[in-house]
C-alpha cells in the first residue's frame, strides 16, 4: 500500500516580499499569504489527511492551521522541519547580505552549493541531512496513510532532494502550492505532481521569493 505525501509551503510573507532572510526568524504572513493558503484547503477538503506534519516556525504552523481547516487532523510539529539558519544574516535584504560578504550568495544555495552557510548558519549539506532524518520518521510512522508537510522554501528543496527530484536545483516551490509523491513500500518515489497552483483564484506575479 502506497504511503502519499503531500508538500506544502508556508503562505507569503512581509519578509518574502522584501526579499529578507527568514531562516528561523518569522514574519507574520500577508493578506495573499493567508488567502492562498485558504484556496489550498478549500483544494483538498474532500481529500482524507491523516495526519499534518509542521516546521513549528510561527510562519508554518499558522499556515498548516489555516489549511487543516475544520478537519479532525492532528498538527505535529518536528524542529527538523525548520528552515535553514541563516545566523547572523536572518533578517536581513540579500542584497545587503551580497554587499557585505560577496561570497555568501543565497542563490548559489538554491542552485545546490551544499557548503557555504552564513556566519552562525547552516549548510545545505546540514539541512539536507536533518531532513532527511524527518523523513526517514514520518514515512515510517505512517505506512499507507496520506501525510501532509508544511514547511519552507530551502526545506522544500531539500526534501524534493530527498525524492530524487531531478528540478531541485532549478525549482523552489511556491507559497502555499501543492506537491503529491507516493511511496510505495519498497521505499520507491513517483512524483506524481509538484508546485501545482490550479487551486489560486488569481495567478499574481511572484513577488520577492
Amino acid at each position: 500500500m502506497n504511503t502519499i505525501i503531500y508538500l506544502t509551503r508556508h503562505g507569503q510573507t512581509l519578509w518574502n516580499i522584501e526579499k529578507r532572510l527568514q531562516g528561523r526568524g518569522n514574519s507574520p504572513l500577508t493578506k495573499e499569504g493567508i488567502e492562498r493558503a485558504e484556496e489550498l484547503r478549500d483544494r483538498i477538503k474532500d481529500i482524507h489527511i491523516d495526519i499534518i506534519y509542521s516546521s513549528p516556525i510561527e510562519r508554518a504552523l499558522t499556515t498548516a492551521n489555516i489549511i487543516k481547516g475544520d478537519k479532525s487532523i492532528e498538527v505535529v510539529t518536528d524542529n527538523n522541519l525548520m528552515e535553514m539558519c541563516f545566523g547572523d544574516y536572518e533578517g536581513k535584504i540579500t542584497d545587503e547580505v551580497r554587499k557585505e560578504n560577496p561570497n555568501w550568495d543565497i542563490s548559489l544555495i538554491m542552485k545546490g552549493n551544499t557548503e557555504i552557510a552564513a556566519p552562525n548558519g547552516e549548510s545545505l549539506a546540514e539541512v539536507r541531512f536533518r531532513v532527511a532524518k524527518a523523513m526517514n520518521k514520518i514515512i515510517e510512522e505512517n505506512r499507507g496513510k496520506t501525510v501532509l508537510i508544511v514547511a519552507h522554501g530551502i526545506t522544500l528543496k531539500a526534501i524534493m532532494y530527498y525524492f530524487n527530484d531531478k528540478d531541485v536545483n532549478s525549482e523552489v516551490m511556491g507559497q502555499a502550492t501543492l506537491t503529491k509523491i507516493n511511496v510505495d513500500e519498497n521505499n520507491r518515489f513517483n512524483i506524481e505532481f509538484k508546485n501545482d497552483d490550479s487551486h489560486f483564484t488569481i495567478k499574481e506575479k511572484k513577488l520577492g521569493w
